[in-house]
């Protein structure tokens, strides 16, 4: 069994077609084909059902591509250490970040990270918690910023910070004569949340001790928010109140700030989460990327 081999087989069933796969190897396919031939011939098993359409895995070639996956990645990690003995952190890191911390974090750490890492490139893209997910299994991203806590089998997390969740509330409402709040003061009736599939959404309705399928909507009004920002603009313009994470809140400008209100007693916060595949690579990228958003977020300076 040799690594090009390897690399052929674990092509083959990420693309389930021997076509796609030859192409993104940059090779013919006949060429793989009797690469994969020669192998299966050399281990007396069948890797993939030929028969299928989609070039489907046996039950034999699932354990087999399990572990050709570990293979290749210790391969890799060879690689990566010696190239960055040689030359330090270059090429590049693929990360993923969901919308309601993305545009809050990345430009805090952003430009500090490339002044230190110049021959590093982030390769940023705001996905969903799902698609960062999917995204990692099938390598496509090397690392995803989340808020939740994902199965231990298939992924690693390393938390990264709690962030506490604040009041952001409309100019009129009575919440803003108290200095501080606690989540029994929050009415179902009044606040506004993200559109089902957030996890923001997911984490304030746990928060406020909501049921997932609420029935009340303020004022019997039910909007389909997607965003923070579309959730913040819609509170200050007409009523009710929202709860934001701290990071959201730096940039309002003063007359927004004083709408904010702190909790008292216990506060509602989430966790931030780094997550990587299993047996995930560049980790001294990614070791560098966790240090710079510690040194630079506010609160932990």
């Amino acid at each position: 069994m040799t690594l090009t081999q390897i690399e052929y087989i674990l092509a083959v069933a990420k693309e389930k077609s021997f076509r796609k796969a030859a192409k993104s190897r940059f090779v013919s396919q006949p060429t793989l084909s009797a690469q994969i031939q020669k192998l299966e011939e050399e281990l007396g098993v069948v890797i993939f059902d030929r028969s299928q359409s989609t070039n489907s895995l046996t039950k034999i070639g699932e354990l087999i591509i399990h572990q050709a996956k570990m293979v290749k990645d210790e391969a890799d990690r060879v690689s990566e250490i010696v190239q960055v003995q040689k030359y330090g952190l270059v090429g590049e890191l693929n990360v993923g970040a969901i919308p309601t911390i993305s545009p809050y974090l990345i430009p805090i750490f952003l430009d500090s990270f490339n002044k230190k890492y110049p021959k590093l490139a982030l390769n940023l893209s705001e996905l969903t918690t799902e698609n960062c997910l999917n995204h990692l299994v099938n390598e496509e991203i090397d690392v995803a910023i989340l808020a939740t806590s994902e199965d231990k089998n298939i992924f690693y997390q390393e938390k990264l910070y709690d962030e506490e969740m604040v009041l952001f509330s409309n100019k009129d409402n009575k919440l803003l004569k108290k200095k501080s709040i606690s989540t029994n003061d929050i009415s179902a009736e009044e606040i506004w949340l993200l559109e089902e599939g957030h996890c923001l959404r997911d984490e304030i309705i746990k928060i406020c001790g909501y049921r997932n399928e609420r029935s009340k909507y303020p004022k019997n009004l039910k909007f389909q928010v997607g965003n923070l920002e579309s959730l913040r603009l819609l509170v200050q313009a007409n009523f009710g109140y929202t709860l934001l994470p701290y990071l959201s809140t730096l940039k309002l400008n003063p007359k927004e700030k004083k709408l904010l209100r702190p909790f008292s007693g216990h506060k509602p916060q989430r966790s931030i989460y780094l997550t990587l595949r299993k047996g995930y690579l560049k980790e001294a990228a990614v070791k560098a990327v966790k240090a710079e958003i510690l040194s630079s977020i506010p609160f932990f300076k």
